[in-house]
C-alpha cells in the first residue's frame, strides 16, 4: 500500500531504519530483520484493487502467521498503515468516474475501521500510525487534463471526505489517543502543492514544479518507461527530479517525501514517546 520512498522517509520518521520487505525475509540478516518488517504491496488497496495484490486483511494475516510461527515478540510493536488511494483509482477506472470512487468512501473506510481495530485487539499492537490521503485532485493523472495549471476540486473533496470519515473513526476506536496517530500527510501536501509561490520557475523555489511530473509520457493514456515497438522512449524525463514535486503521474519524488517528513517527524517522536 505504499511506495518505496514513503516507506523510507515514513520510517525514518518513526525513528526507525527502511524494514526489510517481506518477500526478501528469508534473504535478511538478523541484524537486518530487527529493523522491522514491510508486508506493503504495490497497487494494493484496503479492499481488493483488481491486481491480485494482497489487500491490509492479507497483509495482517501474514504478519500474525509469521509472528505465531517464530513465537517471539515484534520490538515495538509499532504499525504504520498507509492508504494511498487505490481503492479510489480502482473504483474509478472500474466504474469511468470519480463520482463512483467518492461512492466508494464509506466502504473503504468501514473495512478500514475493522483492519485498525484488528492491529490493536488481536495482533497486539501499541502504537498504530495511521496516514489520510493527500489531494489527489493534485496528482499530474488530474492535473495534466487542466494543462498542469490547477487541481481536479471532486478528487479533492473526495480526500477531504475520505480524511473526515478516517478522523472520526479513530476518535471512536481511541478517543483518548493512546494508540492511534492521525498521520496528517494532506496538509504539507497541500502547502507544497497549493502555494502559488511554489509553481514558478524561479530557481529560488524549494520545487520547480509542483502539478507537472519530472516524468512525463506522450499520451494521456500512456506511462513513465513506455516504448514504442522500436524501442522509442514515449515520454520525456527533467533535468533534476529534486526539484520536481511529483516523479510521474500519481507518485511524488524522493526529494518531495523528504520535505513531506520533515513537517510530521516532531509529531509522531512525540506520539511513540509517550
Amino acid at each position: 500500500m505504499k511506495v518505496p520512498s514513503q516507506i523510507k522517509f515514513s520510517a525514518s520518521a518513526l525513528g526507525m531504519r527502511t524494514p526489510v520487505a517481506y518477500k526478501a525475509r528469508r534473504r535478511a540478516s538478523q541484524e537486518t530483520l530487527a529493523r522491522g518488517m514491510n508486508f506493503a504491496v504495490g497497487g494494493a488497496g484496503v479492499l481488493d484493487t483488481g491486481n491480485f495484490q494482497r489487500n491490509i486483511s492479507a497483509q495482517i494475516d501474514l504478519f500474525q502467521a509469521m509472528h505465531h510461527t517464530q513465537q517471539r515478540g515484534c520490538g515495538k510493536r509499532t504499525a504504520l498503515v498507509v492508504v494511498s488511494g487505490n481503492d479510489y483509482a480502482y473504483a474509478a477506472d472500474k466504474d469511468n468516474g470519480t463520482s463512483a470512487a467518492i461512492e466508494y468512501i464509506p466502504t473503504v473506510v468501514r473495512e478500514l475501521r475493522g483492519q485498525l481495530r484488528r492491529l490493536r485487539d488481536e495482533a497486539g499492537m501499541r502504537r498504530v500510525v495511521v496516514t489520510n490521503l493527500h489531494p489527489m485532485g493534485c496528482t499530474p493523472t488530474f492535473t495534466r487534463l487542466l494543462n498542469y495549471t490547477g487541481c481536479d476540486p471532486l478528487a479533492n473533496a473526495g480526500a477531504a471526505q475520505h480524511n473526515a470519515a478516517l478522523r472520526s473513526v479513530l476518535a471512536a476506536l481511541d478517543p483518548n489517543n493512546r494508540t492511534f496517530l492521525l498521520l496528517d500527510v494532506h496538509t504539507p501536501f497541500a502547502a507544497f502543492l497549493l502555494d502559488d509561490d511554489n509553481n514558478g520557475d524561479h530557481d529560488n523555489k524549494r520545487f520547480k514544479s509542483t502539478l507537472r511530473p519530472c516524468c512525463e509520457s506522450f499520451r494521456p493514456d500512456g506511462y513513465c518507461g513506455e516504448e514504442d515497438e522500436n524501442g522509442t522512449r514515449q515520454y520525456t524525463l527533467c533535468d533534476d527530479p529534486g526539484r520536481y514535486f511529483y516523479w510521474d503521474d500519481v507518485h511524488p519524488t524522493q526529494a518531495a517525501w523528504a520535505a513531506v517528513a520533515r513537517t510530521f517527524r516532531a509529531a509522531v517522536k512525540s506520539f511513540l514517546s509517550t
